[in-house]
């Protein structure tokens, strides 16, 4: 940012980093999306080893789950999707924190079922906030605007339900 044109492309990086899809393509997609489906083909496959490394790592290792190599290669697919999800629409906060928590809440700690929900849910709700961001204001807000204003509350309340201190 420092280095940036600043009439030119500081304001493009700077409203990147809030979050938009207005930028996105086709060719945007067609370049993020086999990468996105490749991190779920990964973790898909091997959802049952993440239901493993939720228990402690010793009866992990006891069930003959390799806990390091699991770890990487969950890391390395949850990267892939992140990454190329980022380099199309930006940053988009809350989402990937509140989502997984409230998908576990509905639907159970299994992850063979909280997996496909939090994916269903997290992208149903960018669709509504998406279309809440156009239609709020007769300039397009960032989506990071709206998902801090509905998510930090929600944060809250999740961490007050399952107990996280905040009583």
């Amino acid at each position: 940012k420092y280095t940036a044109d600043p009439t030119d492309k500081l304001p493009a990086i700077s409203y990147w980093l809030m979050g938009s899809f207005a930028r996105s393509s086709y060719k945007n997609l067609m370049l993020s999306a086999p990468l996105i489906i490749l991190g779920i083909i990964i973790i898909r496959l091997l959802i049952f080893r993440l239901n493993i490394m939720s228990l402690s790592e010793d009866e992990a290792k006891s069930l003959g789950v390799n806990v390091k190599k699991t770890r990487l290669i969950f890391i390395f697919a949850s990267t892939l999707i992140t990454a190329s999800s980022i380099s199309m629409c930006g940053q988009v906060g809350w989402i990937g924190l509140i989502i997984p928590h409230m998908a576990r809440m509905m639907v159970g700690a299994n992850n063979t079922h909280t997996l496909p929900f939090s994916i269903s849910l997290g992208s149903s709700l960018m669709v509504l906030i998406e279309a809440l961001s156009r239609t709020v204001s007769v300039i397009e807000l960032p989506i990071s605007v709206l998902t801090a204003i509905i998510g930090a509350p929600i944060f809250i309340s999740l961490i007050r339900k399952t107990g996280g201190g905040f009583n």
